[in-house]
């Protein structure tokens, strides 16, 4: 009768061991995804600080109605980067109803790239009515996949509300270059 208790006991111990082990394992695989996860958001957060930094220092000396920073995202592939658009009303009429969009070519679509704004849209409404003078900043995120190398395109443009009878651009091509 001894023997079987002993045996009993050591499994009892085996268990013990395995599970701590499988919570071990558990747990530092939950801190290694999280360190990712905040990672790429860090990554995003500084691309668009950059970009709005620059915008900034631009001021009132902005006279396009859609200006684009950077124009060339250089990204490494897998990752998440971005840039910026700013719109100014700089006409003397007001325009409501104006759609800002961003669209990702079907290459670069078929190369895991995506281009989309920082809440996985594709399509926002600008402040309405916007007023001579107005600005609005958009922050537009890329993202690639592993197998996204090369160079690709996105386009960010406006429309709707008259805006598209001005004589400025409201289109704007950005080159995203993944390596």
């Amino acid at each position: 009768m001894i023997k079987g208790k002993k045996g009993a006991l050591e499994l009892s111990i085996n268990t013990i061991i395995i599970i701590v082990i499988g919570v071990t394992l558990l747990t530092l695989g939950l801190v290694f995804v999280q360190n990712i996860f905040t990672q790429t958001s860090d990554l995003s957060a500084k691309a668009f600080e950059d970009a709005n930094r620059a915008l900034a220092a631009l001021g009132d000396n902005v006279n396009e109605i859609l200006t684009v920073y950077p124009e060339t995202v250089r990204i490494k592939a897998g990752d998440i980067s971005g840039f910026s658009a700013l719109i100014k009303n700089i006409d003397e009429n007001s325009y409501s109803g104006v759609i800002a969009k961003v669209v990702t070519s079907e290459i670069a679509s078929s190369k895991g790239v995506k281009c989309e704004f920082q809440d996985g849209s594709i399509s926002k409404n600008l402040r309405s009515p916007l007023i001579p003078g107005a600005k609005e900043i958009f922050n537009v995120r890329v993202r690639t996949s592993k197998s996204s190398i090369g160079a690709f395109g996105c386009e960010f443009s406006l429309s709707g509300g008259g805006i598209e009878q001005t004589t400025n651009l409201i289109r704007r091509d950005i080159e995203i270059i993944a390596s």
